[in-house]
């Protein structure tokens, strides 16, 4: 066929919307879409070499046989056609005749083939409303199908689509009953819906490979600009000799004086840990504590907060800057045993109820002592405000029977939470004056049993899995 006359008769004028222009200052992108859509075209082939034969099975007792096997014969000479030109021409987009020859292929093969279809559902339209129904579904897969894997190059989708559903509504129509005019109408309205689908699918595709080859474009602006952008610099960096020297002064005065800092920060830090161990040694003075439970409860509480980092209820606060926190504050969680009374606190035997309520006020002592701390500054201290966390609220227990407070649940500060284990299980598993010290397996059996009352159920979880942990930290440190 003369290539000439296909161009008139596919020309812009004559196709109005379903026109393909190809040009230079389209070139790219339709360079892209003709790839895509040779890229596509074997699972194309593929697929109706498939579904042509199970057609005519479907088939076979409603049709002629002859005319079926000479449709079928017709289609596959028409996709060896296909195949013979896909060879040929494939690989070949450089140039806009190169283009055009592949656009105008595409077209033609996707305008016979849905005549072909079309011309299947003439022909062997059967009598069976039940077949019927079959065949009208078999071509709307084949509409839907096409809309679906084919947006790219919208002339063969509608050829395609038109030239299946035109003949399809047409036989339909011919019967000219109730029934069949009822779904010729629902063909008319599915063939709008389909075309307003493909239209839509086509302009999304189009705004993304327009939108890629607009930053291509970008880029290569940029590219153009680097050497001017690049001499620039030079220039500037020559003039800028003489900054350059100030800069070089003002650098070494901001590290002396960032290292300045630093010295300052590293006292503080340094002041700080030293207040706690002073405080600490300030309470271990005024109780039976020895030095060695202060260290075993730390390790303690470092190695549950370790294992719970990751966990989704504690993740956001256990960071590995709160987990050194915890581990340094720790030793003030019995702070507040400095207020009282000796008789009490060095009591060798059991106290009594009333003595044991005093015990109890250490708690908010301590707490108390580290609220007014922070109510008298002007900033917030994450350090004061976890050391009356655990101080105020580690004898606190799940079930809202601890002191002072009551609190339950999630209501109990996180380090508070952590704090009532590792206490719990030193005190139990260590010698005192006035008891014996408890095996490791008879402590867990308490703490195990203190789950969801005593202890955070979780933190007793994670307990278990580290226990081996506790008696290593227990067994390094004892007394």
């Amino acid at each position: 066929m003369d290539i000439a006359f296909i161009n008139r008769l596919l020309s812009p004028a004559r196709l109005g919307g379903f026109a393909f222009r190809v040009g230079p200052d389209n070139l790219n992108v339709r360079i892209e879409q003709l790839g895509i859509r040779e890229a596509m075209y074997p699972p194309l082939i593929g697929s109706q070499l498939i579904l042509q034969p199970l057609f005519v099975w479907l088939f076979w007792d409603y049709a002629s046989h002859g005319f079926l096997l000479l449709w079928l014969a017709c289609f596959y000479a028409l996709h060896a056609t296909e195949v013979v030109h896909w060879f040929a021409h494939k690989n070949k987009l450089r140039t806009i005749r190169e283009c055009r020859n592949l656009h105008l292929h595409f077209t033609l093969f996707a305008f016979s083939a849905g005549i072909m279809w079309g011309a299947a559902a003439v022909l062997f339209f059967p009598a069976d409303i039940g077949y019927q129904g079959l065949m009208i579904c078999i071509m709307l897969g084949l509409v839907a199908g096409a809309v679906t894997m084919n947006p790219i190059h919208p002339p063969s989708l509608y050829v395609y689509v038109f030239g299946i559903m035109f003949p399809l509504i047409g036989r339909v129509v011919v019967i000219n009953d109730f029934i069949h005019s009822i779904l010729a109408i629902m063909l008319v309205v599915f063939l709008l819906v389909v075309l307003v689908a493909g239209r839509e699918l086509n302009k999304t595709f189009m705004l993304s490979l327009t939108q890629r080859f607009e930053n291509i474009e970008l880029l290569q602006q940029l590219t153009a600009h680097k050497a001017e952008i690049e001499e620039a610099r030079r220039k500037l960096e020559l003039t800028n000799n003489e900054l350059r020297n100030n800069e070089s002064k003002l650098e070494q005065k901001v590290q002396m004086r960032t290292a300045e800092l630093l010295q300052r920060t590293q006292e503080n830090e340094l002041i700080k840990d030293t207040t706690i161990v002073a405080l600490s040694s300030l309470a271990e003075t005024r109780d039976n504590e020895t030095g060695n439970h202060i260290r075993r409860t730390q390790n303690y509480i470092r190695a549950l907060a370790t294992k719970l980092k990751a966990h989704p209820r504690f993740n956001d606060f256990l960071t590995d800057e709160n987990i050194t926190l915890l581990y340094k504050i720790a030793p003030l969680h019995d702070v507040g045993k400095v207020g009282i009374p000796d008789n009490i606190l060095h009591k060798p035997g059991r106290l009594t109820e009333e003595e044991f309520e005093i015990m109890k006020t250490h708690a908010a002592l301590g707490g108390n002592a580290f609220a007014s701390a922070v109510a008298g500054l002007d900033i917030s201290s994450t350090f004061l405000e976890v050391a009356c966390q655990i101080a105020m609220s580690h004898h606190e227990k799940w079930d809202g029977s601890g002191y002072p407070a009551g609190l339950s649940g999630e209501s109990i500060p996180i380090p508070a939470r952590l704090m009532a284990l590792a206490d719990v299980y030193d005190a139990m598993s260590c010698r005192r004056v006035y008891k014996s010290a408890i095996a490791h397996d008879e402590v867990t059996t308490v703490i195990v049993e203190g789950r969801g009352k005593h202890f955070d159920p979780d933190v007793v979880d994670a307990y278990l899995e580290i226990q081996h942990q506790f008696v290593e930290i227990a067994e390094r440190y004892r007394d």
